[in-house]
């Protein structure tokens, strides 16, 4: 196995098994709960995943506590990878922990490190999730299965039972990624279309495959052109409508028989001619132009028709 193999093998994604999922933010208002969760890796993932690309001897973590007015305030971890022509070491650092606090600093500290290896990194991609919940009485309560504790200064401790989340559907392993590109062939407009890149993107970063990278490159060039064509033809065609339009109005100005109406006609066309376009998302130059035009000529006749008179 190469070094790219490697890579491609650390940076793969993890069966939901794998994925347990943190509290971010929570707080209850009255009777109603409302809690915000993230995803992350295991520790035990990690070390399968490292074992798994280069064995049980290839690789090690490395602790160093961080220390603060004689207290152990975090962990740094540092995991060194070994190759056939040296060795790497990547780190990063965590606080410790509520629970088990030097444990649980390492264990974050670790998983940390990990993610400078590419290890679970495809879940930074994902937005904070709001978890389904309720308010509830205590431990013994628990419907959704996890229970969080929300603690205030001065006041008693309050209960949020909450369900995991789901993963989205990029997030989870799969061999087949041809429907994400196929929401992108099938895109009618660039709302469409930036959905399904959106997914495309996540989905294909995560899953770290080089032949749907080049496959979504080729296709993502091809759409939008083909959109931006599609788009130029749909602006053509409405801008020949609306002219159409506008050579209507003229018509009907041309049997108006006094400047006063003439007048009043002229702006309201204008205005009629200015909402389509707006709506249409093209430009109402042209047609107000052309309009224009044709009120001023009428006026211009209508003046000389009076100095006639006269």
């Amino acid at each position: 196995m190469n070094l790219q193999e490697k890579q491609e093998q650390l940076q793969a994604m993890f069966e939901p098994d794998d994925i347990e999922w943190r509290v971010q933010r929570a707080g209850i208002v009255g009777e109603k709960a409302w809690l915000m969760a993230v995803p992350y890796i295991t520790a035990r993932a990690v070390q399968e995943r490292f074992d798994d690309v280069f064995g049980p001897f290839g690789w090690e973590p490395v602790f160093r506590d961080i220390v603060s007015e004689g207290k152990v305030i975090g962990c740094q971890c540092g995991i060194t990878v070994h190759t056939d022509s040296r060795s790497v070491t990547k780190w990063d650092a965590s606080e410790n922990t509520n629970i088990e606090a030097i444990k649980g600093g390492r264990s974050t500290a670790m998983k940390r490190a990990a993610v400078q290896w590419g290890v679970g990194r495809y879940l930074y991609q994902m937005d904070t999730t709001f978890a389904e919940c309720r308010k509830t009485t205590g431990f013994r309560d628990k419907l959704y299965g996890n229970i969080h504790v929300v603690r205030q200064k001065g006041k008693p401790d309050e209960y949020i039972d909450w369900r995991t989340p789901s993963l989205p559907h990029w997030a989870i392993p799969r061999e087949d990624l041809s429907p994400y590109l196929d929401a992108i062939r099938k895109a009618e407009d660039m709302d469409q279309l930036s959905c399904a890149l959106e997914g495309a993107v996540k989905a294909i970063n995560a899953a770290q495959d080089a032949n749907a990278k080049k496959e979504f490159t080729k296709l993502k060039k091809e759409k939008y052109q083909e959109l931006n064509s599609k788009a130029s033809e749909i602006n053509e065609r409405k801008t020949e409508e609306l002219m159409a339009k506008a050579k209507e109005l003229e018509s009907l100005l041309a049997n108006i028989p006094t400047k006063g109406a003439l007048f009043n006609a002229f702006e309201k066309g204008i205005g009629q001619l200015q909402k389509q376009a707006k709506k249409d998302g093209i430009s109402a130059e042209g047609a107000t132009d052309a309009l224009r035009s044709t009120y001023k000529a009428l006026k211009s006749k209508m003046d000389e028709g009076n100095d006639h008179d006269q």
